[in-house]
């Protein structure tokens, strides 16, 4: 036996351990994090008689899908709200991709004058708002968003400046100065350079943002809630919130009737509300495989300092 094979064999071991240990301890990651998962379906697929007197549990006592009828009655419903929460995320998705591009473009560019301004107004929106009632005034007296389809567009996830920024270091850590002046010697304008070179090459931290930023518009519930008051402008999650409200409402009120009172005893509350929460969750969780890669390269990436 050589030096080399008595040096290799050994490194080679470890480094077959190091990655067993590794695969086990991401297993048992995985698990944990898969856990609530797990509980949520199985308490929407349980009774509410079964909840209340074993609690929850990994596994169903007694199955039945009483939450999912319930939810099925109200299809047209919640289908038109389902329909309006894709429309605000898409829409919602590409305006905030456009103007955080937008923005992160001009502060990575050192031959832009006024970049020290612009990145000031940045970091002081991280700092420092107005608050919520000044918000609520600005945007449906000033801009009439109220009861409109902007309401769910544009405040609060229009723009972030954590974003912003980490566009602009992915900008200045993956894309080359030198492109950006040969584009400008033959001839080459600002927004010429922005749409063909600086995002076909930023694919991996628009597709992170992308996501954030669909996240934050799919389960946003708030901005119905301050903004909307008309039934048929609910998003799915304004929509099941409401819903939710309501059978908590009829079942801890007092009813006149008794009949009516054992009616609203009997809906299926506990496994309604995580039966809501599986109904939500299911679309990001068939989105998120198509760009996990992508997401995973532009955190690594757009997370370093340019």
């Amino acid at each position: 036996m050589n030096n080399t094979e008595k040096y290799t064999r050994p490194a080679i071991r470890d480094e077959r351990t190091f990655h067993n240990i590794a695969m086990v301890l991401m297993i048992i990651l995985a698990l944990y994090c898969l856990a609530p998962f797990f509980l949520m379906l199985s308490v929407s697929l349980s009774t509410e008689k079964a909840l209340s007197t074993g609690g929850y549990s990994f596994w169903p006592k007694e199955f039945s899908g009483a939450a999912y009828d319930y939810l099925w009655t109200k299809k047209f419903t919640i289908g038109r709200a389902y329909a309006l929460t894709i429309l605000v995320t898409v829409v919602g998705t590409l305006s905030n991709l456009l103007l955080t591009s937008l923005f992160a473009y001009p502060l990575s560019r050192k031959d832009f004058k006024a970049r020290n301004v612009f990145a000031f107004i940045l970091f002081f929106s991280l700092m420092f708002n107005g608050g919520l009632t000044a918000s609520y005034i600005v945007w449906t007296r000033v801009f009439g968003i109220k009861n409109t389809i902007w309401a769910y567009i544009l405040p609060g996830a229009l723009m972030g400046g954590m974003n912003v920024l980490m566009v602009r270091n992915y900008f200045n850590a993956n894309v080359p100065y030198s492109i950006v002046e040969a584009a400008q010697i033959d001839g080459a304008g600002v927004f010429r350079i922005y749409w063909r070179i600086m995002l076909p090459l930023s694919k991996p931290v628009l597709t992170t943002v992308g996501l954030f930023a669909a996240l934050g518009y799919w389960n946003n519930w708030t901005n119905g809630l301050y903004y909307i008051s008309e039934t048929k402008l609910y998003t799915i999650q304004v929509y099941l919130k409401k819903l939710m409200d309501s059978i908590q409402f009829l079942k801890s009120s007092d009813v006149a009737a008794e009949s009516a009172a054992l009616a609203f005893k009997a809906f299926p509350t506990e496994s309604a509300r995580m039966a809501i929460a599986i109904i939500a969750i299911v679309p990001i969780l068939l989105v998120y495989p198509f760009i996990q890669k992508e997401l995973v390269k532009g955190l690594v990436i757009g997370g370093v300092k340019g």
